[in-house]
Formats: structure tokens, C-alpha cells, sequence
């Protein structure tokens, strides 16, 4: 831990002492704009080889085929999604990006976090393909936290395919991939409507996995649009899965204010439960109530403020948060988590 703790010091330190210069001073070329500028420039040139080459694959042998790759679009002012980098966004994007993430979390009453996590994708639509190579969640994990289970894998790796169910407007996407070892295959629904001032997405996802056998879950995003991007959004969630018993559902209020390009803020409230939920009466190993709980059983207050500093290509993120769970008795949880995001591809 003592390593990890040295390891996310020095990302900050470095940080806040060149975000200290003078404007001159940060302005000038160094080091580290040119080895960013040679892996930025690796990624979209292997980008458009994959392009061109899975394009001959499929049957698309037009010498005139233009391939260019899709930009990692900064994310701007218009669009709160891609500023914060949420699930989202990153569920829907088609930019060609890789991101290093380096996540530390802090809580007071369980264990203390440290994971570097690198994803990547990599759309070939400009060749008038659907399909998109992606890798997400490729993680190193301290022993502290090795322990605590987490909807994260060590690799995630695979492929999609994007169309349209004939005849509606249900966007449709299917996967195939690993979860570490385990390979899977998945299918997700998305539904977009208008309503007057409303934006309603409706998302559904199933998934079959040799280690997790079945799980499937729905999103419905209400949102509102207000002046200065500013945004307004509830989110109804609810899935299942096999091996757990019951349902879980949620309910989340955010509000999102980024009225400028480069900062902004994130007040979030969560409401979360499962209709057969069991009591966490032991951490090592994991031992459950005999019990069953139908009701919100966790009550989650979180603040974030993301900034770009110093380069595009680089942002920080702070959220102190507080939860109220029922494995801790309802009794206040305090927590903060830093991210650190280094973004590798073409900029806007």
C-alpha cells in the first residue's frame, strides 16, 4: 500500500508543479508533448492499417476507400457525457481513443483503493463498417483492494456489430469478447425519444459469460437541458442476475454544470436496493445473512469536480462522497476518489 500511496503522489505532484508555471513556460514544448504526440500519432496510424485491412476482409476492396480514423473528440462544452467521461458516453462513443486512468479511492470504513486502468477502442464506421475493437478495464490492482469484489475484470477485450432492428428505431449492438479468461457475448437495445424539453434513452443489455453465466440490466435516462450546459438527469435502473437472488433496482438524481471548457461539476444522489438482499456479516471470506431484505438498502451523496490542466490531453477528477449502506448499519461511510486521465489519440 505504502507503494501505491508513492505511485499516486508522484502523478500529482508532477501535475500541480507544471500547472504552476508561467503561461510562456506551459506553452513550450517538452518531453512529454512529444512522446504523446508519437503514440497519438502510433494509434491512428494502426487505426487506419486495421481499417483498411478488415475492410479488404469483409469484401470492401475499393482502392479508393478512404480511411481515416475517428478523432478522440476533446471533450467540449456542449456535451457533459463526453466532458466526464461517464459509462454513457463510453458505452456510446465511436471516437478511436486510448485511455490511461489512474483511480485511488479512500473510505472510512472499508478498505483503501489503487487501480491504473487503460481502454481503448477503435471504430472502423469510415469504412462503412459497424464494427468496433475495443479494450477496456485492463487493470492493476493493489493487494488491499484484490479482495473486494468489483464489476471490473482484469482485461476486457472484444468485438461489436451495430444495426438497426428492421423497421424500428431500436438501435441494436452485439458483442463478443472475454472477460479475463472467460469469453462472453452480450446484445444491447438503446431507444432514443423526444418528449417536448425531455431527452428519454431507453437501455436494455443481456449478457452470457462462462463465469457469470446470465445477467441482464435496464437504464431509462430522463434528461433536461438547461442554459450555460447545464443538465438535469434521473436515471431509473434495475437488472438480475443468475446465482443472486432478487432484483436490483435504483434510482439516481445528477445534476451536471459545465459552463466552461475545461472544469465542471457533478452533484449526484442515489438511492439503491434489491428486492432479496443479504446482509454482509463477514469480509473475509464473504459470508451472507440467512435473511432477506426487500428495500433500499444503500444511500449514496457524491460530489465530483473534473478539470483539464496543463495540456488537452490531460484531466484530474475529485469526488468526496458519503453513503449510508446497511451492511454498515446505516451508519455514515465517508469516502474520496481521485482519477488522474491521460487521453492518447487526435484531438479536435
Amino acid at each position: 500500500m505504502i507503494i501505491s500511496k508513492k505511485l499516486f503522489l508522484l502523478p500529482l505532484y508532477f501535475t500541480f508543479s507544471y500547472a504552476s508555471q508561467t503561461n510562456t513556460q506551459i506553452n513550450e514544448s517538452t518531453f512529454y508533448d512529444t512522446l504523446h504526440k508519437d503514440i497519438s500519432d502510433t494509434l491512428l496510424n494502426w487505426s487506419k492499417i486495421a481499417d483498411v485491412t478488415i475492410s479488404k476482409w469483409l469484401g470492401y476492396n475499393d482502392n479508393n476507400i478512404t480511411c481515416t480514423s475517428h478523432k478522440i473528440a476533446k471533450p467540449s462544452s456542449q456535451s457533459v457525457d463526453a466532458f466526464f467521461q461517464n459509462n454513457k458516453y463510453l458505452n456510446e462513443t465511436e471516437d478511436t481513443f486510448i485511455r490511461v486512468r489512474i483511480d485511488s479511492a479512500f473510505e472510512s470504513k472499508e478498505s483503501n483503493s489503487f487501480n491504473v486502468k487503460l481502454s481503448a477502442q477503435l471504430p472502423f464506421s469510415e469504412c462503412r463498417q459497424k464494427l468496433k475493437l475495443f479494450v477496456e478495464n485492463i487493470s492493476l490492482n493493489d493487494d488491499e483492494a484484490s479482495h473486494k469484489e468489483s464489476y471490473d475484470s482484469d482485461i476486457d477485450l472484444g468485438i461489436r456489430y451495430y444495426g438497426n432492428i428492421f423497421l424500428t428505431n431500436i438501435e441494436s449492438r452485439y458483442s463478443l469478447g472475454i472477460h479475463g479468461i472467460n469469453p462472453y457475448v452480450s446484445a444491447r437495445y438503446r431507444y432514443p425519444l423526444n418528449i417536448s424539453h425531455w431527452s428519454i434513452d431507453t437501455i436494455q443489455n443481456f449478457e452470457y459469460s462462462i463465469q457469470d453465466d446470465f445477467k441482464e440490466e435496464s437504464n431509462i435516462y430522463f434528461d433536461r437541458e438547461f442554459e450555460n450546459n447545464t443538465l438535469f438527469r434521473l436515471n431509473l435502473q434495475r437488472g438480475t442476475s443468475s446465482g443472486v437472488s432478487g432484483m436490483d433496482y435504483g434510482f439516481t438524481f445528477q445534476y451536471y454544470f459545465n459552463s466552461k471548457k475545461n472544469s465542471g461539476l457533478r452533484l449526484s444522489q442515489s438511492f439503491l436496493g434489491n428486492t432479496k438482499y443479504k446482509k454482509i456479516i463477514g469480509t473475509k471470506p464473504r459470508v451472507f445473512s440467512n435473511d432477506t431484505y426487500g428495500g433500499i438498502n444503500n444511500y449514496v451523496t457524491s460530489f465530483s469536480w473534473r478539470q483539464n490542466i496543463w495540456r488537452d490531453w490531460f484531466y484530474y477528477e475529485v469526488t468526496p462522497s458519503v453513503n449510508f449502506h446497511k451492511d454498515h448499519d446505516y451508519k455514515p461511510n465517508y469516502a474520496i476518489r481521485l482519477f488522474l486521465d491521460f487521453y492518447f489519440g487526435q484531438y479536435n
